[in-house]
């Protein structure tokens, strides 16, 4: 197997180069992600105002990844490929589901500005009235970030469509540099809010980033809106995907709320162990995914079942050996690599403790999330989103219940929520993937008998004339 992979690993330079530099970008990416969460956990500590800043990111980040983010990129990847490869024009298409997206994350924005008062009873239900004062005041300044991402993610589904990775990964190392420089310059003026700030600042320099990269594109923006065929395929694949794609922001809501009932610092200790354990996932499982996506793509749009299947299976394979390494090493280094990082300043020793004990079961999921990435844009190829939605769904439930069952009942703290994290992460990969076999193998019969239909309807024609 080993021998085989390695042969395969050769003759796959393109795919490996685009790897390469979505790893990289992403690697730097993480390593200002590690010196913004030192910044942040040195000069706050393990605090409410911390606990205020990441839970007012609940809202901004639902809206965008149920009207933008992922949503997007899932329907918006096969339909405009599909669309190059038959040579029609792609531009409107582009403009229409860019302008709509952008449309409707204003419109839902001003409402949840509105609503923000009573929005914090029920995110941080736990919070004082001084601590759920600053909430709202952040998540009001945090709502301009999906309007900017609105417009960065759509050009950044082009970019990878194209398979021009550089400027798509570069966006996230400058979005990262924003918050470190708002943190560093306005904190001692205006304290936690300079964090905020700083992530609007990123926000605008991620989008600049995308802009530089289809700087030499014949895409060319214009504010129009037209309900073509492809839009109303590309609103039918994104419907599913709009409720699917923000589990993973609804598991966290979830664990926000019940985290705000436990001890100060309990929010900011699961994020900042999340964003330990995610790295790995996003350098292996995105990277490989998103990477193997847009030739997915192409494959189905071609009927070639068998070099799909070859895809996802060397895919698959690339990304458990290297996520199943990275999970233990993070495990055996978690207690120093968080002392080191993220201790000193106001985050304690005890803080440092809780971090990495939470961090030791997050670990157990970045093999299951790192497959779930791949799996899942396996169905979005075969133009089916759906399946992953009901899925995630019941992983949602399995692991917020779990959660609960774990941090409250069972008095672990707000380890119990990683723990739970894990065990809804097993259901998704293990249903989704004994479903992608099965559907792969539907979708790919009936496609052959379309193209069999067809080729007799043409002989028949030929030979009646």
């Amino acid at each position: 197997m080993v021998s085989n992979l390695f042969s395969s690993i050769f003759s796959r330079k393109n795919f490996f180069r685009g790897s390469a530099v979505l790893a990289i970008t992403t690697l730097v990416s993480y390593l200002f992600g590690i010196l913004r969460d030192r910044i942040l956990a040195q000069q706050f500590g393990a605090a409410r105002a911390l606990d205020a800043y990441n839970a007012a990111f609940t809202a901004p980040d639902l809206i965008l990844n149920i009207f933008v983010a992922g949503a997007l990129t899932a329907a918006f990847i096969p339909i405009f490929a599909e669309l190059k490869n038959r040579g029609e024009d792609h531009k409107q298409f582009t403009n229409a589901v860019l302008n709509s997206s952008l449309v409707v994350v204003i419109i839902v924005g001003l409402i949840v500005f509105l609503l923000a008062p009573f929005l914090s009873h029920l995110i941080v239900p736990g919070f004082d009235a001084a601590s759920r004062s600053t909430f709202v005041n952040l998540l009001r300044i945090l709502l301009l970030s999906p309007i900017i991402f609105a417009i960065s993610n759509t050009l950044g589904s082009m970019l990878v469509s194209e398979e021009r990775f550089f400027w798509y990964g570069t966006s996230a190392v400058l979005y990262n540099v924003g918050i470190i420089a708002g943190t560093l310059l306005l904190s001692h003026k205006i304290g936690i809010y300079a964090t905020a700030v700083g992530a609007i600042g990123g926000a605008v320099l991620h989008l600049v980033a995308r802009m530089i990269g289809l700087w030499k594109s014949d895409y060319k923006f214009k504010f129009q809106f037209k309900l073509n065929d492809q839009y109303k395929r590309f609103l039918r694949l994104m419907a599913p995907k709009m409720i699917g794609h923000p589990v993973e922001q609804m598991i966290f809501l979830g664990f926000t709320i019940i985290a705000s009932t436990l001890s100060a610092g309990s929010i900011a200790i699961l994020n900042f162990a999340n964003k330990f354990q995610s790295m790995p996932i996003n350098i292996i499982g995105i990277t490989f995914a998103l990477t193997a996506f847009p030739v997915l793509a192409k494959m189905t749009a071609e009927k070639d079942r068998q070099a799909f299947s070859k895809e996802i299976k060397f895919t698959l394979k690339i990304i458990l050996l290297t996520s199943v390494a990275a999970a233990i090493l993070l495990y055996l280094i978690r207690q120093p690599l968080i002392a080191y990082i993220l201790g000193g300043g106001a985050f304690t020793e005890s803080a440092v403790k809780t971090t990495a004990y939470t961090l030791g079961f997050f670990s157990l999921s970045i093999p299951t999330e790192s497959l779930n990435h791949l799996i899942a844009r396996g169905f979005y190829s075969l133009k089916n989103s759906i399946t992953p939605v009901i899925v995630g769904l019941c992983g949602l439930a399995l692991a917020v219940g779990a959660g609960y069952f774990f941090a409250v009942k069972l008095n672990m703290g707000v380890a119990g929520l990683a723990l739970g994290y894990f065990f809804g992460s097993l259901l998704k990969v293990s249903v989704l993937t004994f479903l992608l076999r099965r559907l792969s193998r539907k979708y790919f019969s009936v496609g052959k008998e379309i193209i069999a239909a067809e080729i007799a309807e043409t002989h028949e024609t030929l030979v009646s004339k």
